[in-house]
């Protein structure tokens, strides 16, 4: 069923793919939260990550399967959900 290693299973690019919409959501949160920060502050910051619903952001970006022991060396990033520097 699933192929040597970097054969370009359409498992292995859905995970790729996946992974990396994870990191683009993150970054745009990030890069949202700083831009909030400068022209706001950070207490208005902080409100605003508190508002988000963080899981249904990242709804659908859940890989299937986790949780099995697989790919532990490909973890997805976590976003924090109090707003860190």
């Amino acid at each position: 069923m699933s192929g040597p290693s970097g054969s370009g299973s359409p498992e292995e690019l859905a995970r790729e793919l996946r992974a990396k919409a994870r990191v683009a959501a993150t970054a745009a949160l990030r890069e949202g939260l700083v831009d909030i920060d400068n022209r706001h502050g950070q207490h208005m910051a902080d409100e605003v990550v508190a508002l988000l619903d963080i899981g249904d952001i990242f709804d659908g970006l859940v890989e299937a399967g986790r949780g099995t022991g697989e790919d532990d060396d490909e973890q997805p990033y976590e976003l924090n959900t109090k707003y860190e520097w």
